[in-house]
């Protein structure tokens, strides 16, 4: 893992690796979400060789059908097809879920496409409900997993 650099980075330096790996298909616009200026909203990057080859996004919003306060959205974890299965987007998600953690999250969830659905499972995130069919994406699941108080491991 030392072979890539983790940093805050803006939104705007998220965006277009999230479109071009997962929304394709959609507008630029699309991919500018509202969370993304959320004070507390973190995104990061990871780097090879000075290159943005991963990005995940974190911030608070409630999450569907909950009435549980504290829940944090995890967006968009992207990693070219190049670096995938080396450990770069568990990485990603543990260090957005440090950020919830260190700001009081209590939970953590997203919208996950079925393909992604074992990356989260592995990582304690359970399903709740049935799946949701998204006509541009194919099906996608709702999944949740407890934040646990951390110890940050870096700074935001």
């Amino acid at each position: 893992m030392s072979d890539y650099e983790i940093e805050v980075i803006e939104a705007a330096e998220a965006r277009p690796l999230r479109r071009a790996l997962l929304h394709a298909d959609l507008p630029v616009t699309a991919v500018d979400y509202p969370g993304d200026t959320h004070p507390s909203a973190l995104h990061i990057g990871a780097f090879k060789d000075g290159v943005l080859v991963a990005t995940a996004t974190i911030h608070p919003q409630p999450m569907p059908g909950a009435t549980r306060t504290g829940a944090w959205r995890i967006r968009d974890i992207a990693v070219e097809h190049g670096h995938r299965g080396r450990g770069v987007g568990a990485l990603l998600l543990e260090r957005v879920l440090e950020h919830a953690s260190h700001h009081e999250g209590a939970v953590a969830w997203a919208t996950v496409r079925a393909s992604a659905y074992g990356f989260f499972e592995r990582y304690g995130f359970l399903r709740s409900g049935s799946p949701i069919d998204d006509p541009q994406e194919g099906p996608q699941y709702l999944m949740h997993s407890t934040i646990r108080p951390l110890h940050r491991s870096w700074s935001t």
